[in-house]
């Protein structure tokens, strides 16, 4: 009987045995995957929080495409020396300097405040619900339809940060609030501009450069320096080697997404008051629009940016890998076929010496050099110089790219740009440039030509236009070496560094921090239509 019962038994607990082993492979096998994804996520700089891939802060390579200065995209500070040693530098300037490593920056406690809306919209890191917003702008906007993306963002909130610009236009669009740490860990002065804090009134012996432009300008808001605070560190080293008694202050005056109209908006209502000496201008991209004489309809745009990842590489590091292998097998990275548009270019408008009062100025040229000239005199007015700079962008007849490491720039020309080629996008993009040149000559202005100077190395650029930490450093060592010819001439002329003309109490073009609920603003609608 017992061994009836032990051999019944024993026929019971097969099965269990049984399903023991195969289970604890399988979990064993869950676990190594569950490892494998956790290591690669790491490695690629995915998040291990979110189950969908997502892009972690520090993130530091292009996943599958190697790092550094090899075959991956250029994100340390000094990986472009190569090309600073085949660029030419200012006589009194040590190549050196740009190795040189620059203060760290640990970071920064974001506002309470600023976080809370961040959450509460589900936005990312610095965007619309934390912005401070010309009122007579998001009136238009809401109530008119004028900007109907300003106006899609606006309406999903339930309150938004105002002001009164003080010349009472509408525009700057928007500014920075004051004084603040953002979400993604850019840091505000007491004017909202981008970097340390400066005085109101310029100090002795100090000479002010300020930066404006747009999201190529402010840079990435993550990004430990944007451009203007690295020539900053360069020319007060260079001051100290040559001109111990000067000191340099840089004011990073840009916004992303702003056009020519904002720029000479924030020079005049912002910047004028804290006295500049040297305002820089750059900007090149959102204005521009390669569709001028092109007498016939442009063809649909073409969905020939490469196939997007699967489901599976969406949700897996491991599988993204695969996937990126499987792209530089059967993608080439060229350009893809284009219909062909033909351009009747004015044959009274010369393209290597453009007649800027011509009435045709393609790619919204007459708006910006109008801008343009609206700060050059108000500039004029105070003794202050501004200064013209080329644009660069990473596109010319006959560019491959990487289809994994370059995807973000091959959809930008390839999709945001379509049907435009490159050669065509290039051939108005050198007459931007020479537009911008040929206004400096007859104004007497300086020009620095960053397109002209910037090597065409898909590395550099995350895009098209908006570059890598080692591009923002390469875009920051040409400004500077265009910039120190100019101080050592008005140095040597005594022109430089000015005292300042006046004392103010405060900005004449800030007020208090306004949080206004979005019913107000709608009713200013109701309020125009009586």
């Amino acid at each position: 009987m017992t061994r009836r019962a032990d051999a019944s038994s024993n026929r019971a607990a097969e099965p269990s045995r049984a399903w023991i082993k195969a289970i604890v492979p399988l979990v064993f096998t869950v676990i190594a995957v569950a490892a494998a994804e956790a290591g690669m996520r790491m490695v690629d700089g995915y998040r291990l929080t979110s189950i969908r891939l997502a892009s972690s802060r520090s993130r530091s390579v292009m996943p599958g495409s190697g790092s550094g200065a090899g075959s991956g995209k250029w994100l340390g500070e000094t990986d472009a020396w190569p090309y600073v040693q085949q660029l030419p530098v200012a006589a009194s300037v040590d190549r050196e300097w740009f190795r040189a490593r620059f203060p760290d920056r640990p970071a920064l406690q974001p506002d309470a405040e600023l976080e809370a809306r961040k959450k509460r919209y589900k936005s990312p890191d610095d965007s619309h619900e934390n912005y401070e917003w010309n009122r007579r702008e998001i009136v238009g906007a809401v109530c008119g339809g004028e900007r109907r993306d300003i106006a899609d963002s606006l309406n999903r909130f339930d309150d938004v940060f105002v002001f009164d610009a003080s010349d009472g236009t509408d525009k700057p669009t928007y500014r920075f609030l004051r004084q603040v740490v953002y979400p993604s860990g850019m840091r505000t002065n007491a004017f909202g501009w981008r970097g340390p804090e400066i005085a109101l009134n310029k100090p002795p012996r100090t000479i002010r450069i300020a930066f404006v432009g747009a999201s190529t300008t402010i840079d990435p808001h993550s990004e430990p320096y944007s451009y203007p605070e690295l020539v900053g560190l360069w020319l007060n080293r260079w001051a100290g080697t040559h001109h111990p008694d000067v000191s340099f202050e840089v004011i990073n005056a840009g916004r992303e997404g702003i056009n020519s109209r904002s720029i000479q908006a924030i020079v005049r209502q912002e910047i004028l008051p804290v006295e500049p000496d040297l305002v820089v201008y750059y900007e090149g991209s959102n204005q521009f629009w390669p569709a001028d004489f092109i007498g016939t309809a442009l063809p649909p745009r073409s969905k020939v940016s490469g196939p997007r990842p699967t489901a599976l590489a969406s949700y897996s590091a491991i599988a993204r890998r695969v996937e990126n292998v499987v792209r530089h097998a059967v993608e080439p990275g060229v350009e893809p076929v284009k219909p062909s548009i033909h351009v009747g270019w004015p044959g009274d408008l010369d393209e290597r010496d453009p007649d800027l009062s011509h009435p045709r100025l393609p790619i919204e040229l007459p708006h910006i050099l109008g801008d343009v000239e609206i700060m050059r005199r108000a500039l004029d007015e105070q003794g202050a110089r501004l200064v013209m700079t080329s644009f660069a962008w990473i596109v010319y007849p006959g560019l491959v790219l990487d289809p994994v490491r370059d995807a973000m720039i091959f959809e930008y020309l390839n999709g945001t740009f379509w049907p435009f080629s490159y050669a065509h996008m290039r051939r108005y993009l050198d007459f931007q440039s020479q537009a911008f040149r040929k206004y400096a000559s007859v104004h007497g202005l300086d020009f620095i030509d960053v397109s002209g100077s910037y090597p065409r190395d898909p590395r550099l650029f995350n895009d098209a236009i908006h570059m890598t930490r080692a591009g923002i450093h390469l875009h920051a060592w040409i400004a500077f070496n265009g910039i120190v010819p100019i101080i050592e001439r008005n140095l040597a002329a005594h022109e430089w560094p000015r005292p300042a003309r006046r004392l103010l109490r405060e900005h004449p073009g800030f007020d208090g921090r306004r949080l206004v609920p979005m019913s107000e603003v709608r009713a200013a609608c109701h309020a125009a239509v009586q």
